[in-house]
């Protein structure tokens, strides 16, 4: 019995022995198999698409940006802050010209740094340039100095594509100006021709409808001659609202119509 035992021990030792020996020799020669090879085959996922290029709202539009006065002409003064309408004017131009890139327009500038230029010299650069629309940027002034508020001016005579223009920009720059401060005074759109002191056939120059081609707006972005409004036009971030505003009321505009609409040809 003792004998039957120790045979069995042996062939189990031998065999046993063997068996791991194979084991590990295949486990040299074919390694693992590696996670999915012996799988049933799935294509890749295909790569999350790129994000969509934003559309440009805005090109093929040539817009001109007139900033106001300029050079030894400084426009309305706030001696008390040391503020010159000519440069609130310029800088909130740059703005809107940045901003209105972005949206693939193509900008011109009747003035990029401190220089002057005559009113029929604006107007006749924006017909030189055969823009789709003009936008003249100043900031307003009176006696009163508790007068606030923003106005935009267009010319009386125009035809509605040049009215409605003028409002859609109003409303967009009075909209932002009151998500900075909800205290903002609309102060509606005028009609150069008619609105005192524009009236009794008194027109602003850059507006003339029987002048320059393209719609032509006048903001008049709050009052310098009120030291709130002036402290508030002095700032970098309140400037930058404004722009994004009118740069607003250029997209909303292009919605209600094209680039061609309204554009007169002498």
């Amino acid at each position: 019995m003792k004998k039957a035992i120790l045979v069995c021990f042996f062939v189990l030792v031998v065999f046993g022995t063997q068996f791991i020996s194979a084991a590990t020799w295949r486990s040299r020669v074919w390694p693992q198999t590696p996670e999915g090879v012996l799988k049933p085959h799935h294509p890749a996922e295909p790569e999350d698409p790129e994000d969509p290029v934003t559309p440009l709202e805005l090109q093929g539009w040539v817009i001109v940006i007139d900033p106001g006065h300029g050079g030894t002409e400084p426009g309305a003064i706030n001696n008390n802050l040391g503020l010159k309408e000519k440069d609130i004017n310029l800088s909130v131009g740059l703005l809107l010209r940045d901003n209105l890139l972005t949206f693939g327009a193509d900008v011109k500038m009747t003035r990029s740094t401190d220089v002057n230029v005559t009113i029929a010299a604006r107007r006749n650069f924006s017909n030189s340039q055969n823009a789709h629309r003009f936008v003249s940027l100043h900031v307003n002034a009176a006696g009163n100095t508790s007068a606030k508020g923003i106005e935009t001016w267009v010319d009386t005579d125009a035809g509605k594509i040049w009215k409605d223009y003028a409002q859609t920009l109003h409303n967009n720059i009075v909209r932002k100006a009151r998500s900075y401060d909800s205290s903002i005074l609309d102060r509606k759109l005028k009609y150069s021709g008619s609105t005192p002191p524009w009236s009794d056939g008194r027109k602003i120059g850059v507006l003339r409808y029987d002048l320059i081609n393209a719609p032509a707006a006048l903001i008049e972005m709050n009052f310098i001659s009120n030291d709130v409004e002036a402290n508030r036009l002095s700032r970098t971030e309140y400037q930058k609202t404004l722009a994004d505003g009118i740069a607003e009321g250029f997209v909303e505009h292009s919605t209600q119509y094209n680039k061609e609409d309204g554009v007169i040809k002498r």
